[in-house]
């Protein structure tokens, strides 16, 4: 069974290097660059934290926010993108954010700071 499919692939290969297609060409290049696009989001280490991490931490103080302000926080924390526009926008000279008090600003970004992949 293995030596089937094996043999398979091999004449797939060969097929493809000697008559290759264009359509075909251009279907693998958007399938590799589709792979390798989501792999660099599951592997990305510049948001340095797992967004869903951050709603786990911070669970317990949900209680002093209030509704707007957790609405804020899990939005922020939905995406690697957001988290990272967040951080990159607010956490290092911690700039004052209209949408959430300074002491759950300043919780926030403590949370990001502590969770870091180095």
């Amino acid at each position: 069974m293995f030596k089937k499919i094996l043999v398979i692939i091999v004449a797939a290969a060969v097929y493809l290097h000697f008559y290759p297609n264009a359509e075909l060409t251009a279907w693998y290049n958007e399938q590799i660059g589709s792979a390798k696009q989501n792999f660099s989001e599951i592997a990305d280490t510049k948001a340095r934290v797992a967004p869903s991490k951050i709603l786990t931490v911070l669970q317990p103080e949900f209680k002093k926010y209030s509704k707007r302000e957790v609405a804020y926080v899990e939005s922020i924390a939905a995406s690697r993108d957001e988290l990272r526009l967040f951080y990159d926008e607010y956490c290092p000279n911690l700039k004052t954010n209209t949408r959430l008090r300074r002491a759950y600003l300043q919780q926030v970004c403590d949370t990001v700071d502590q969770y870091r992949i180095l």
